[in-house]
This record gives C-alpha cells, sequence and structure tokens, in this order.
C-alpha cells in the first residue's frame, strides 16, 4: 500500500513538473522570437559607420594591448571560457553538476576593412564554439594536464576517502583572426579617448534590459539555432503541458469514477 502511494505521489509529481515546464518552455519561445526578430531587423554595419545605439557588426578579432593566455589549453587567444563538471550519482541514476566555470572579461578588437571596434565580452549572450574537451575518465587524453591545471586553479580533484572526482571540462577561446560576429549596444569607449581612427572611440558592451550577442558563427547560423529552439519550445512546449494535464485529469476522473 505504501509502495502504491509512493509510486501514485512521483508519478503526480513528474506531471505537475511537466505542465509547468511546458509553460515556461513557451514562453522561452516567445523570447527567442523576439531575439530572432532583432537580429533580422538590424542591418550589418561597418566599424567606420558605427554610432551610439544597437548594432550589428561582423569581422576578425584582434587583441587589445596583449594576448590572454586560456587556462586549461594555454592557448594565446583574446578572449576564452571554460566550464568544469563533476558528475554526482543519486540512487541509480546521477546528474553533471557545475563546480567551476569562468569567461574571461578583458576587452579585444573586433577589425573589418574600414577599422576596429572594441569589444567588451562582459555579460554577453555567447554562441562560442568549444575548442576542447578534458575528462579525468580512463584513456582520457591530456588528463595529466587536465589534473594539473584543475590543482592549479584550486579545484581538489580528490574526493571522499580520496577517490578520484569524475570531473569534465569544456573550453573555448577566440585566437586573433577568429571570425567573429556581435549584436550590441554601442557606447563610448572608456579605454581609448580622442583616436585620430573614429571606431576606436567607441565600445560595443552589455547594457541593462538591451540584447548583447557575440558569436564565433555567421548571423544566419545563429538565426538558425534561434529558429530551431524558438519552434520546439512555441509548439513543444504547450504540448507537453497539455499532455500532463490530460493524464492528469484521466487519471484522477478514473479514481472518482
Amino acid at each position: 500500500m505504501s509502495s502504491s502511494s509512493d509510486s501514485e505521489g512521483k508519478i503526480f509529481a513528474y506531471l505537475c513538473f511537466g505542465a509547468v515546464l511546458g509553460a515556461v518552455g513557451f514562453f522561452r519561445g516567445f523570447q527567442l522570437r523576439k531575439k530572432k526578430k532583432l537580429i533580422e531587423d538590424i542591418p550589418t554595419s561597418t566599424a567606420r559607420a558605427l554610432a551610439l545605439g544597437l548594432a550589428e557588426i561582423y569581422g576578425t578579432a584582434r587583441e587589445y594591448q596583449q594576448l590572454l593566455t586560456s587556462d586549461f589549453s594555454q592557448t594565446p587567444c583574446v578572449f576564452y571560457r571554460y566550464k568544469v563538471e563533476e558528475y554526482r550519482s543519486s540512487g541509480k541514476s546521477g546528474h553533471w553538476v557545475t563546480i567551476a566555470e569562468h569567461t574571461s572579461p578583458e576587452y579585444f578588437y573586433l577589425e573589418d576593412e574600414t577599422g576596429r571596434v572594441m569589444i567588451c565580452p562582459k555579460g554577453a549572450e555567447l554562441h562560442v564554439h568549444t575548442d576542447r574537451n578534458y575528462s579525468t575518465g580512463m584513456g582520457a587524453k591530456d588528463k595529466d594536464l587536465f589534473l594539473a591545471q584543475l590543482k592549479a586553479l584550486g579545484i581538489d580533484t580528490q574526493g571522499f576517502l580520496g577517490f578520484g572526482r569524475q570531473l569534465r571540462c569544456e573550453e573555448a577561446y577566440i585566437v586573433p583572426g577568429d571570425e567573429l560576429y556581435a549584436v550590441g549596444t554601442v557606447q563610448p569607449n572608456p579605454l581609448i579617448r580622442g583616436s585620430a581612427q573614429g571606431s576606436e572611440n567607441l565600445c560595443i558592451a552589455a547594457q541593462p534590459g538591451s540584447f548583447f550577442l557575440l558569436s564565433s558563427e555567421s548571423e544566419k547560423h545563429v538565426l538558425g539555432e534561434f529558429s530551431s529552439q524558438m519552434y520546439l519550445f512555441l509548439y513543444g512546449g504547450p504540448l507537453l503541458t497539455v499532455v500532463c494535464l490530460f493524464i492528469l485529469i484521466g487519471h484522477y476522473l478514473k479514481r472518482m469514477f
């Protein structure tokens, strides 16, 4: 009796969660639709033609003053980020939990044939493909390097009773010459004033309430990603909600009668 009751409770909880998840997904679809429409409506500008306000530009990445070094692969770059995750088991199942992540906040240039503009990556929605993957799994490539860099960053690689933790990491970086697509708010450059090249006096950065995106992919690719996700959430969300509610109502009506 107790086992049956527990099972009923779990089913009820899963169905309620599914109904709520579907509703959240539906609103997420509207957000993606808004971003997609915004990108489609903004004309692509050159560095020389940039004006204050929301703009879209495509060019290549260049360092400002000096290159950075990515934490794990030690790659010279203008921008990098990483995410370290640990696998945690719970009964018969398990999931990956983020235990450390970092995005470099340093400024860099985006350059085209007409000039260059400063980019402040802090707060951007990033669509940067992963360049390196690391793992502590058996036979994993560059495992020793991964473990050494984890220790250098102060991340403990040993778990309960000295057993090694099951960790993995994704690292992405942008090197000089990489193509970069940006949509963000053009504003006065806080680092450079009075440059003879006008675009260097400007900076593309985050602004509260405004859209800011950096991508190592083209505008067409970004729009394709938004479209596929948008349709999935707009149509899949309500469908999931309706199915869960239908099962809930049918199940409990059957019990009543």
